[in-house]
C-alpha cells in the first residue's frame, strides 16, 4: 500500500469514529443506532502487502466507535452499519467476498453487508429503496465513501439527485486522483476544460475563463483552482450546503487525493476538517488561511497558492490570529444587531479552514479583546467559555475622540473580510 492511499484509509476511519460519537453524544438511552455505509468503488478488500482496503477499514471503524461511545454508558447502544460494498470487477468483488468469510462479520453478509458486482451508478436506485424502506420517515444516517478511479464516474446531478431523495441526511466523501489532476489541469486548454466540466455535471456553475486567468498567474498551478471552483462548482450544483476541498498530500510525495466533502450540516463539516488538523503532515490547503480561503488575491504572498500549508501546529497559530481579526470584522461589519453561534458558524463554515474548536477560540478571543460581547439566548453575559448554538454574538460599540475636541463618535472601518 502507498502512502497516499494508507493516508486516505486512516481518515475514513477516524472521520467515522469521530461521526458516530457526534451522532449519538445526546442519545441515551438509545438501544440501536442504524446507519448506512456505502462504498462505491470496494476493490477487493486486501492490499497486496496484506493491510486491508476499505471495506473493512469501514467496518472496523463502527466497532471501534461503538468501543468508545459504551465506556461510560450504562445501557450499551448497539450501531448496526447496513453496507453496500459496490465494485464493477467482479473478481474484486469475489475476493472481497472471500475476506470477509474469514472475518467475524461472515454472518452479516446477505443481511446487514450487502455485495454488488455491478457499477455505483446501477446500485443508486437500490440504496435508495433500501433506506427508505428501513426508515419511513424518510432518510436515515448515511455516507457515500467514493474512490472513483477517474474523475467522471461520480458526476454532480447524480449527488444532487441522492440527496434530495434521502432528504439531506447523506453525506459524501468524493476523491480524484492528484495524478490525474496533474497530467490534465497543467497543460488543458479552454475546450479541454469546458469537457471536464461538463463531465463533471458543472456546466454553468464554474467560470472557466476565470480559472484559466487564475492558473496562468500561478505560474501553471492548478491545486487553489479545483479547491475554488471545482469544489465551489459542486457545492451550487449539487444544492448540499456545506463543503471542505482540502487534499490528501503526504510530505515528500508527489501523488495523493483531492478529496471532496459534502454534508448539509456545518457540525459535520467542522468535524471532517478537525480530521485534517489531526494529523499534521498529511492534509494540504492552497490559498488564504484566515476568512475567506476559497478567494484568490493576487496581493498575497504567491507561495500560499503555489506550496500550500500543511495542517500542522504552526499552520494552526497563524489561523487561529487571522481568524480572530476577519471574524471580528466580519462581526462587525455585517452583524451589527448580533448573530447567533449556529448562524455565524451556518454561514462562515465553508470559508475558512477552521474546526468547532477553532471557531471558539477566535470568538473568545474577539470578547477577551473586549471586540465582542457573548450573550446566552436570554440576553445575559456569558460568563462560561463553552459555546452554545443559540448564543449571540454581539459587536461591541467601540468609540473615539473626534477631531473638534471631546465629542465621541462610532469608530468605522474599512468592509473588508479576510486577508491571508
Amino acid at each position: 500500500m502507498e502512502e497516499h492511499s494508507r493516508c486516505k484509509l486512516e481518515l475514513l476511519r477516524d472521520y467515522l469514529v469521530l461521526y458516530l460519537q457526534i451522532v449519538l453524544a445526546n442519545a441515551q438511552g438509545k438501544a440501536t443506532q442504524y446507519v448506512t455505509l456505502i462504498d462505491g468503488f470496494a476493490g477487493g478488500g486486501v492490499y497486496h502487502d496484506g493491510r486491508l482496503g476499505s471495506p473493512l477499514v469501514i467496518l472496523r471503524a463502527v466497532e471501534e466507535a461503538a468501543a468508545l461511545i459504551n465506556i461510560e454508558r450504562e445501557k450499551p447502544v448497539s450501531i448496526v452499519p447496513v453496507c453496500y460494498f459496490i465494485d464493477e470487477n467482479r473478481g474484486a468483488i469475489e475476493c472481497l467476498e472471500h475476506h470477509l468469510r474469514g472475518t467475524e462479520f461472515r454472518d452479516r453478509i446477505g443481511n446487514t453487508i450487502h455485495l454488488r458486482h455491478a457499477t455505483f451508478a446501477a446500485c443508486v436506485d437500490e440504496i435508495v429503496v433500501g433506506i427508505n424502506e428501513r426508515h419511513r420517515r424518510g432518510g436515515n444516517r448515511t455516507i457515500f465513501f467514493l474512490d472513483q478511479c477517474g474523475y467522471s464516474e461520480v458526476p454532480a446531478a447524480v449527488v444532487r439527485d441522492l440527496d434530495q431523495k434521502l432528504n439531506g441526511r447523506a453525506e459524501f466523501i468524493i476523491n480524484f486522483s492528484i495524478g490525474w489532476f496533474g497530467d490534465f489541469l497543467s497543460n488543458a486548454t479552454e475546450a479541454s476544460y469546458q469537457s471536464l466540466v461538463d463531465r463533471l455535471g458543472l456546466g454553468g456553475y464554474v467560470d472557466i475563463a476565470q480559472l484559466l486567468r487564475q492558473r496562468t498567474e500561478l505560474g501553471g498551478n492548478w491545486r487553489h483552482a479545483v479547491e475554488s471552483h471545482i469544489g465551489l462548482g459542486f457545492h451550487h450544483a449539487t444544492g448540499i450546503r456545506c463543503f471542505s476541498p482540502f487534499y490528501i498530500e503526504p510530505e515528500d510525495n508527489h501523488r495523493g487525493y483531492w478529496l471532496l466533502h459534502l454534508a448539509q450540516n456545518q457540525r459535520a463539516r467542522a468535524a471532517m476538517t478537525s480530521i485534517h488538523w489531526s494529523k499534521a503532515n498529511r492534509s494540504k490547503h492552497y490559498g488564504p488561511r484566515g476568512y475567506g480561503i476559497l478567494s484568490y488575491k493576487p496581493d498575497l504572498d504567491p507561495t500560499l497558492y503555489i506550496n500550500g500549508m500543511s495542517f500542522d501546529d504552526t499552520s494552526r497559530v497563524e489561523c487561529q490570529a487571522l481568524l480572530a481579526e476577519d471574524y471580528g470584522r466580519l462581526v462587525r461589519d455585517n452583524f451589527q444587531d448580533g448573530i447567533t453561534y449556529s448562524a455565524l458558524a451556518d454561514k462562515t463554515c465553508n470559508e475558512t479552514i477552521a474546526d468547532g474548536a477553532m471557531l471558539d477560540s477566535a470568538l473568545w478571543q474577539l470578547f477577551t479583546d473586549n471586540e465582542v460581547e457573548i450573550q446566552s439566548r436570554t440576553g445575559c453575559p456569558k460568563r462560561s467559555r463553552t459555546l452554545t448554538s443559540t448564543d449571540v454574538i454581539v459587536p461591541k460599540k467601540q468609540l473615539v475622540l473626534s477631531a473638534f475636541g471631546d465629542a465621541l463618535i462610532p469608530r468605522r472601518r474599512p468592509r473588508r473580510l479576510g486577508r491571508s
